[in-house]
């Protein structure tokens, strides 16, 4: 991503002359090479990326060197790259909840030890709001399982229109949704929480039935403003 097309279009390694209209970008404060080697990473014709050298003497990479080592040195870090990418992916699908996108309970049980260190270490304030969808078992007896799963990716949906790119949205379990605000006080909770109220209760669920479902939240507030350098909230 972020490659020009004709690097993305590259299968073997190609060896020659450093050209700035062709390869500024990817020596953005280099303007002195004179030659370059561009090593293709693929695995399973996918493009990852790729590795280049540069050198300023412009015989080291030309067109009538051999490129059997290099070409291998490619395979074996696509293979790296790709196991990378594969472990992260992972990671993150273990960390996130998959009817809605959202964190899931264990990252956010992770991030809000880092952000009450944060709290603590820089005396700033921290907020969580617990938002709990009201009635919800009589949706999914009324309706079915598939239109509660529905209710709850418009809900996630709605309240990301209100929040900001900071704030932690976590699904905590079952109908019950978690927020956590770094630098927010208790009364700008309030309001936030407020706003996610209205936000969420004019905004009806359309079904697959073709009905219409209004929802609405009850949510509760906990927020915490440490004295900068406290090393023990419990004391607070």
């Amino acid at each position: 991503a972020g490659l020009a097309p004709q690097f993305a279009s590259l299968y073997r390694s190609w060896l020659g002359p450093f050209v700035a209209a062709d390869h500024q970008l990817l020596f953005p404060r280099r303007r002195s090479l004179g030659s370059l080697a561009l090593l293709p990473l693929r695995r399973q014709d996918q493009f990852l990326g790729v590795l280049v050298f540069g050198a300023s003497d412009d015989r080291r990479f030309t067109r009538h060197h051999g490129t059997d080592f290099l070409d291998h040195l490619a395979n074996v870090c696509a293979v790296c790259l790709e196991n990378a990418i594969n472990r992260a992916r992972l990671v993150r699908s273990g960390l996130t909840d998959v009817l809605t996108g959202w964190s899931n309970r264990r990252y956010l049980q992770s991030r809000l030890g880092e952000e009450l260190a944060r709290a603590q270490r820089e005396g700033a304030p921290l907020s969580c709001l617990l938002m709990d969808v009201d009635h919800f078992k009589r949706v999914n007896d009324t309706h079915g399982h598939l239109a509660g799963d529905r209710v709850l990716r418009e809900i996630a949906d709605c309240v990301e229109m209100e929040i900001r790119a900071s704030d932690v949205a976590a699904r905590y379990g079952g109908e019950e949704f978690a927020l956590l605000l770094p630098d927010t006080r208790a009364d700008d909770a309030q309001i936030l929480a407020e706003r996610i109220r209205v936000a969420v209760s004019g905004e009806p669920v359309a079904l697959e039935s073709g009905e219409s479902l209004a929802v609405t939240v009850s949510i509760g507030i906990s927020a915490v403003c440490p004295p900068r350098g406290v090393d023990d909230l419990k004391s607070l």
